[in-house]
């Protein structure tokens, strides 16, 4: 799974997008997801995941917190997604048409866009 921010490009920018990836990708993001959305963890440096490949040395945290904040980004490159615990878990609904044994390539969806920076998941980077 492909981690990249795109500053600008199109109207939906900047946003940071999760591409390239089949199903047991998409099964791990979701049971990123659920650690936070059930507190068995605080957060996921999702960089850092043997799994993701991020591109141009782009980093996200995704975090538990108070408030949600959506993604934010810290620094240069550096990004961190602060969501509540009950965002979380309406994370991994969205995983859910992501992990199924087919998948429509164009397919996309939009895992948070409460701040300035969006977060999309799409299987052919598309949307």
């Amino acid at each position: 799974m492909k981690l990249e921010f795109l500053p600008e490009g199109s109207d939906d920018c900047p946003l940071i997008r999760l591409y390239g990836f089949g199903q047991a990708e998409a099964m791990r993001l979701r049971e990123a997801f659920r650690a936070l959305a059930d507190g068995a963890k605080r957060s996921i440096p999702l960089h850092e995941e043997w799994w993701i490949e991020p591109l141009d040395d782009c980093q996200l945290e995704l975090r538990v917190s108070a408030r949600d904040l959506g993604v934010v980004e810290r620094l240069p490159q550096r990004f961190d997604c602060s969501l509540n615990e009950e965002q979380w878990s309406e994370m991994v609904e969205l995983m859910e048409p992501f992990c199924g044994v087919t998948q429509e390539q164009n397919q996309h969806q939009w895992l948070n866009k409460d701040s300035d920076i969006s977060l999309l998941i799409s299987p052919s980077g598309s949307w």
